[in-house]
């Protein structure tokens, strides 16, 4: 696992998922810095909806300069890697990660940004608990209203994340969020042996610490003091039979299976 060890640590997945734990968990390591998320890709690209100011947005108006987006990205995107790096070694870590859920949308941008390789941890959770926990925080920037709009979104995510696992199977490694919680210690152990690190337990302690830093992220997990299963089938009695029929049917589970494909 040497060459996995010498590797950025790419972490992606749907909202709602369990990204955030993850990063704060990662982050929690005596040898990774993974901070809080910097929208990078989803500002270049303009991925937000009803954006009123998106015409004046940086990356909008960089075109008219007579650059194209490839040189755009390539050349902002250096910079932004080496703020990871920047970042990493004053955390005095020699390894960074970044996290975002969008990051599952942009894996082939990432193979540009970093020729020499990365690997991604792809964090998945019973789709209709996802879905059920997206309809509290709601993310109205980022996520449609409608609920079939946010079961579409949420299909694209997984077929994104799990189409690139199938492609690059030896550099991906795929975080169940039910495992997570139900038992932290097996699953992490798996996860930093994968990563090539030794399995630190104090984790499980410091990764609400306050050096794990503020930023954009889940408002909830910052209040968590110690992994728990309580959100684990919240699904049963957040949504609706019309809404549970509805995801079922446009996600395509079958028999109350509710796994990622």
């Amino acid at each position: 696992m040497e060459k996995v060890k010498a590797l950025p640590i790419i972490v992606g997945g749907f909202y709602r998922s369990g990204t955030s734990l993850i990063r704060r968990l990662l982050d929690a390591h005596s040898r990774i810095h993974c901070g809080p998320e910097v929208k990078f890709f989803k500002d270049l690209r303009g991925d937000y909806l009803n954006d009123p100011l998106s015409h004046v947005r940086l990356f909008s108006t960089l075109p008219s300069l007579g650059l194209e987006m490839g040189e755009i990205r390539d050349i902002f995107g250096k910079a932004f890697v080496k703020a990871h790096e920047i970042a990493a070694g004053k955390a005095g870590k020699p390894r960074w990660a970044d996290k975002n859920p969008e990051n599952v949308l942009y894996l082939e941008e990432w193979r540009h940004l970093l020729p020499d390789g990365f690997v991604f941890v792809h964090v998945v959770r019973n789709p209709l608990d996802a879905l059920a926990s997206l309809l509290e925080i709601g993310f109205p920037k980022a996520v449609p209203a409608a609920f079939e709009d946010k079961i579409k979104l949420l299909s694209t995510y997984i077929d994104a994340g799990s189409k690139y696992e199938a492609l690059h199977p030896e550099m991906s490694f795929r975080v169940q969020y039910e495992d997570l919680v139900t038992s932290p210690t097996t699953t992490l152990e798996s996860l930093f042996h994968w990563l090539g690190e030794d399995f630190e337990p104090h984790v499980l302690l410091n990764f609400n610490s306050t050096a794990r830093g503020r930023g954009i992220e889940d408002p909830k997990v910052v209040a968590t003091e110690r992994v728990h299963t309580r959100s684990v089938g919240r699904w049963r009695t957040d949504l609706t039979s019309i809404q549970i029929e509805l995801a079922e049917n446009i996600l395509g589970i079958s028999g109350r299976q509710h796994v990622v494909r």
